[in-house]
């Protein structure tokens, strides 16, 4: 593992134990299944997820793969662990941060009306979405990024052997000023708008798939 990420986590764990942890966060810390050695994927089981009371998301990307758990909610953002210390942050399917990792996205901000909050089983083709993004390292701060998004239509996904019928949307992302573009794609639930499966650039050299093995949905859409 490189340096960095262990310097990174070892930081982390030190601050998540000055501070105290939840049981739930301590419950994502000794139960969570942690990869991010590299290729291959590490292979998780229905029966393994489901045999924890947890909510999990399994998370890959060209760094490893790792199981996280749900460690809590707070005013609709979701904080999800691994025993690692990595730390990935979603609000209405969207990563709004994340830690641990060699680049970091220290915030992202959508401004003006917010496509995400809305649902995005809602969204029509061409809705505009901007936002801003912080990243580290580089102090590269208040990028503007431009998007737009484009749904695809219904699309089978499975999930730990189960399949689902979920909506594709296309994410067209581009910021000129950090010289970034991306094409990010969400895997929506058209009944509620819950974001079941994502790829997602949360910085211009960090893809990240995430997919819900045991999804978090507000109390009034479960």
């Amino acid at each position: 593992m490189p340096s960095g990420i262990v310097t990174a986590i070892v930081l982390l764990a030190a601050a998540l134990g000055s501070a105290g942890c939840t049981p739930a966060m301590q419950a994502a810390r000794d139960t969570a299944i942690v990869a991010f050695r590299g290729p291959p994927p590490i292979e998780v089981t229905r029966e393994a997820v489901f045999s924890r009371p947890y909510y999990q998301l399994r998370l890959d990307s060209a760094l490893g793969s790792a199981v996280l758990v749900l460690a809590r909610v707070t005013d609709g953002q979701q904080f999800w662990v691994a025993s690692t210390g990595h730390v990935v942050v979603i609000e209405n399917g969207l990563v709004r941060r994340i830690i641990g990792f060699p680049e970091t996205l220290e915030g992202t901000r959508v401004e003006g009306a917010d496509p995400f909050a809305a649902g995005l089983h809602r969204v029509a083709t061409g809705t505009p979405v901007e936002r801003t993004a912080d990243w580290m390292p580089g102090y590269r701060f208040g990028a503007p990024l431009h998007g737009r998004f484009e749904p695809k239509g219904r699309e089978r996904v499975e999930i730990l052997g189960e399949g689902f019928d979920l909506l594709r949307v296309d994410e067209h992302l581009a910021s000129p000023s950090a010289d970034f573009e991306a094409l990010n794609h969400y895997w929506v639930d058209p009944s509620d708008g819950t974001v079941l499966k994502s790829e997602q650039q949360v910085t211009p050299s960090l893809r990240l798939v995430l997919t819900a093995l045991r999804p978090w949905r507000p109390e009034g859409q479960r």
